[in-house]
């Protein structure tokens, strides 16, 4: 039925319409550019004496290739209702002469799939076109001719026939700009490989930088704390024959010595994975960490399932980061901490009305948590305005 009444409403259809008008446009863009690119080649071959010429007309024809898939792409979103994603050209490196960025251009095969559009989609739309032409005329040509009911049936089969071409070039041109504008399956596995490439090196690069932070503390914080403890001690046990009130003085402050770096310890560690996390997951783990903190600090946390450790950990510490910045440095009055998850993504989301400012300088602790984030094909986002206030949100892809 719902065919059958396609076929019926075809020639009144908004559908078919925008599909005629989507076509038209295409031939005389195509026509235009198959102009724009004859006329590029004949001055490339008459100027062809002049070194570099040929390449710089080329060069201009491929980027006129590139804008008119862009007005393409909207063509087709507008008439056809398609979203294509644009395929990624070249960069305009700046460590390269002006000469090798011409041919970067004009070597790229995203951009030559460019040209081979604008190439194809002249015939194409002009057979459509003409295929459309020929039956409406023919409508035309029977309905003057003799009251014949065979050549009425061929009227009514083409008056009712040529919606259908209309949609069916329409369709033909949708997938060309699918298949030569938008991003190739070579492209998008390069593009993969290599943000791939680039999450590895930023977790390589995270998990070092977490490597020196964690000496730094051991050698400037916690290990002197122990050598003046063993030299207490062993002044204590020195004295502890002759002079008993001084020992025991020692030994009082060797004890509290001993309770701060327990204490530093116990912090130290909490920052490499803190053991509350594995035992009761983020609410607890959350709730430990704004315990002490001495800006108030509203945590809200609706999860569906527990993540995995790995997830789950990495939004504790984009929260443990984030929360560090708010006590010394935002200048806050109060703060934030809403987690969520849905649609197979965890989002972890701090703000607080600070003085803003806050940044991704590499080597700080909100470039780590970015790098961390992205080692698990997340996204992660600061915004923090001078005068704030600050936000900060990780998206983390996680199961269902």
């Amino acid at each position: 039925m719902t065919i059958r009444r396609a076929i019926l409403l075809g020639p009144i259809s908004p559908r078919t319409w925008r599909a005629l008008i989507s076509l038209v446009i295409s031939l005389v863009t195509g026509a235009l550019f198959f102009v724009v690119l004859i006329f590029a080649l004949l001055v490339s071959a008459a100027l062809s004496w002049i070194v570099g010429l040929g390449m710089l007309v080329l060069s201009f024809t491929l980027r006129i290739a590139a804008r008119m898939a862009g007005l393409d792409r909207r063509r087709v979103r507008r008439f056809a209702g398609v979203s294509v994603d644009p395929a990624p050209l070249p960069d305009a490196a700046p460590d390269l002469s002006f000469r090798q960025r011409q041919k970067a251009w004009t070597q790229s095969p995203a951009v030559r799939r460019l040209v081979v559009y604008q190439i194809v989609r002249l015939p194409a739309a002009a057979a459509s076109l003409t295929a459309v032409g020929f039956t409406i005329a023919a409508i035309f040509a029977y309905s003057d001719s003799e009251a014949a009911w065979s050549r009425f049936a061929v009227s009514l089969v083409c008056f009712f026939g040529w919606p259908l071409l209309a949609r069916l070039g329409a369709a033909v041109d949708v997938s060309l700009v699918r298949w030569l504008l938008g991003p190739s399956r070579s492209g998008e596995l390069s593009a993969e490989v290599q943000r791939l490439g680039e999450a590895r090196t930023l977790a390589v690069e995270s998990a070092e930088t977490e490597r020196r932070r964690i000496e730094r503390d051991l050698h400037d914080g916690l290990q002197p704390k122990l050598v003046s403890l063993a030299l207490e001690l062993g002044l204590a046990k020195a004295r502890f024959e002759r002079d008993p009130d001084a020992a025991r003085s020692l030994i009082y402050r060797a004890h509290d010595e001993a309770k701060t770096a327990i204490e530093d310890l116990r912090s130290l560690v909490r920052g490499i994975h803190p053991s509350v996390l594995d035992e009761r997951g983020l609410d607890a783990a959350l709730s430990a960490l704004i315990a002490s903190c001495p800006v108030p600090v509203h945590v809200e946390v609706t999860l569906s399932r527990r993540p995995d450790q790995t997830r789950e950990a990495v939004a504790y510490f984009v929260v443990a980061e984030a929360i560090t910045n708010v006590t010394k440095h935002s200048g806050a009055t109060r703060a934030s901490v809403i987690i969520n998850q849905g649609g197979g993504l965890l989002r972890v989301a701090v703000e607080d009305n600070g003085n803003g400012g806050a940044r991704t300088d590499p080597g700080g602790g909100l470039a780590g948590l970015g790098a961390r984030v992205a080692a698990i094909d997340g996204t992660f986002t600061v915004t923090s305005p001078p005068g704030g206030p600050t936000f900060i949100e990780a998206v983390i892809p996680c199961a269902p």
